[in-house]
């Protein structure tokens, strides 16, 4: 046992004035005088031994009770058992982010979390190392301050908007534990401990965690989820079609509400609303535009007291054209489709003259009876398929040498071409790429005939598209990526089919040319940690995000063939950013939103969040003054024991009540 305070100690000298008083307090007696004191003589005998062991039984409590007395002040303690000799980190992390602005019982939570904070600081040595962090893990997290030091950065420390990653936190202390070669750790956490998912973690099991937990009132809160277009291309004058996912995250219903759409500035359009308690609803809302290019939009809902949450900003990229390139020989019937329809840009060339730096600026790729394909031109067909662009292969009448094309594309190998002299099956025409061209399909629909076709070899991933009434395949789809493969059987002349003279071509046509799958990536959160693509073929290194007069510099990268970039930490405001490069040319317009992470009041208990950081050992304290007294009294001076001497102190101070009370001379 060790003392705190042990100069009191020196008041164990005091322990000598109830003894002095005892054995010096003499007293007189008053002499009676009786007729017959026989009989006295063996009562007086004992009486005086009674009183002698009421004298001494009321010395002894008294004086122990003076001496628990004394030790309480010196505030006697046990040394922690596994504490190593060596330096002691202590670590305090208090969450600012958004969801510490809900009110608790004593107000707003964050504020209540800088009370606890100052307190669990106030509590602690002058001498001690202290490890500050927050959810931005500010440059600070990476110093050790004095408690006099880290009180001024808990004062200057304000609400952001980076989620809340309890995970990430607890990590970056137990870096600073293990690198740094502290003999010991403790960390206290302050939070209302909103729930993420957190991956595993592998932690020192000499770390102790306290947890302070910031207890919120229950709030209603509507939420701006998600906004994402219904169809891949987007056209000047055309409708386009937005989905908007607003999430109720409280535990009332809402009857009504109100969702408002702004293009460029402009509302464009506004819907009314419902969505129970807990739930979502998805609203349909359209807008259309006459430029094209990037248009900035925002959906926006009124809802207090949470207010972050409540606008999402979005970037379209409309197009005017679907740009179709047709590799190989002309075709009168492909240019008929896609060459008199102002939506098309078809665009011409042979296999040998093709600039592979410019395939990403088409949607829809028909390669038209290629002899051969190299190896070259198939991965750049891959590398387009994978990013969301459709490549349709039409084979050569003269044997195709497509094994380059097949290995990169992993698509269906052409076989030996076969006579069939028969018509393409009607029960194809109900099938999920095709069920949307015919509102019903007709009892005897007239469909092609197929005089002979390639027979394909058997892939586990393609889908039959089209087939002939004996179920030989003549058009199948293979995904690939985000994009798709389409592969004809035959080639188009008419000693093959007569297809090309019938309606369903240039539906089969139109449909492949609109069915590029990945549609537009509409924003993106702040402090995302993974990179950004970008669609158009970019020369520059040095890319800058601006809006209005902040502009960033943006870390770039080349993967695949693709530019990409990375956000980072000094872009911390929600908004439509342009991407410029070094010489001011926008190349796209990119929208970034606050994680609506922290707009779910969904909380971690003790049990989940012991279960997240296991092998460490992790205390749950109430919020008050005297838990957070005695956590840090754990931490600095071991187990205390002045509540135990303070106990004692009393009890014997009943006993000598009781002995003067109870026990007769």
């Amino acid at each position: 046992m060790s003392f705190l305070q042990p100069q009191f100690l020196w008041a164990l000298g005091l322990l000598a004035v109830p003894l002095i008083i005892h054995l010096f307090n003499f007293r007189r007696y008053k002499k009676v005088i009786f007729g017959n004191v026989a009989m006295l003589k063996e009562l007086k005998a004992a009486s005086r031994k009674t009183r002698q062991l009421k004298k001494w039984l009321v010395l002894t409590s008294r004086m122990l009770a003076l001496l628990a007395l004394i030790l309480a002040f010196a505030q006697p303690f046990l040394p922690q058992k596994n504490k190593r000799e060596g330096r002691q980190l202590i670590s305090l992390y208090l969450d600012n982010s958004e969801s510490m602005r809900a009110e608790g019982e004593n107000g707003q939570l964050f504020e209540n979390g800088k009370n606890t904070a100052r307190q669990i600081l106030q509590s602690l040595p002058r001498e001690i190392e202290v490890q500050v962090l927050d959810n931005a893990l500010s440059p600070f997290s990476n110093r050790l301050y004095s408690p006099e030091k880290a009180m001024n950065i808990i004062d200057d420390l304000e609400i952001d908007y980076h989620p809340n990653d309890f995970a990430k936190v607890i990590q970056k202390v137990n870096n600073t534990f293990v690198s740094e070669g502290f003999s010991s750790q403790h960390s206290f956490v302050v939070s209302d401990f909103q729930q993420t998912e957190s991956p595993s973690m592998v932690l020192d099991s000499n770390m102790v965690v306290h947890l302070f937990r910031m207890k919120p009132e229950p709030k209603t809160n509507l939420s701006v989820d998600s906004v994402w277009l219904e169809e891949p291309v987007s056209r000047p004058n055309i409708p386009i079609k937005l989905k908007v996912k607003v999430v109720n995250n409280g535990a009332e219903s809402i009857a009504s509400s109100m969702l408002m759409l702004k293009v460029n500035g402009v509302q464009q359009g506004v819907e009314s609303f419902s969505v129970d308690a807990h739930g979502q609803h998805i609203i349909d809302i359209t807008f259309t535009s006459a430029q094209k290019g990037w248009v900035a939009g925002e959906i926006s809902i009124n809802d207090v007291p949470v207010v972050f949450d409540n606008v999402y900003h979005f970037a379209v990229h409309i197009k005017p054209t679907v740009s179709v390139l047709l590799v190989g020989s002309p075709s009168v019937d492909i240019a008929k489709v896609f060459g008199s329809d102002p939506i098309f840009s078809l665009t011409q060339t042979d296999a040998g003259n093709i600039d592979y730096g410019s395939l990403g600026r088409y949607d829809f790729i028909v390669l038209h009876e290629l002899m051969e394909v190299g190896s070259g031109l198939a991965e750049q067909l891959k590398l387009f398929a994978r990013k969301g662009g459709v490549v349709a292969i039409i084979p050569s009448p003269k044997s195709p040498n497509y094994t380059a094309m097949n290995a990169a594309l992993t698509m269906a190998s052409y076989g030996a071409l076969t006579p069939k002299n028969l018509s393409i099956g009607a029960r194809d025409l109900k099938n999920s790429f095709l069920q949307d061209v015919y509102k019903k399909v007709p009892d005897n629909v007239l469909l092609p005939k197929v005089k002979k076709c390639y027979e394909f070899k058997s892939n586990a991933a393609s889908q039959r598209i089209l087939s002939l009434v004996d179920g030989t395949d003549i058009l199948i789809r293979t995904p690939l990526g985000a994009g798709s493969v389409f592969q004809f059987s035959m080639p188009l002349g008419s000693e093959y089919s007569n297809l090309v003279k019938h309606e369903l071509f240039v539906l089969v046509m139109l449909k492949m040319a609109f069915s590029k799958s990945n549609k537009q990536q509409l924003s993106y959160p702040l402090f995302m940690q993974e990179s950004i693509p970008l669609d158009e073929a970019v020369q520059a290194n040095t890319l800058i995000l601006t809006k209005g007069k902040k502009k960033v510099l943006v870390e770039t990268g080349i993967a695949a063939g693709n530019v990409r970039f990375w956000l980072n930490d000094e872009l911390d405001e929600a908004g439509i950013y342009s991407l410029n490069d070094g010489s001011g040319v926008e190349l796209t317009k990119v929208a970034l939103n606050y994680s609506r992470q922290e707009s779910k009041q969904r909380y971690a208990t003790d049990e989940e969040l012991r279960d997240q950081l296991k092998g460490v050992t992790v205390n749950s304290q109430a919020n008050t003054t005297a838990a957070i007294k005695n956590a840090t009294d754990k931490v600095t001076k071991g187990k205390p024991l002045w509540k135990l001497f303070i106990g004692l102190c009393l009890i014997f101070l009943m006993i000598e009540i009781l002995l003067l009370r109870y026990l007769k001379n």
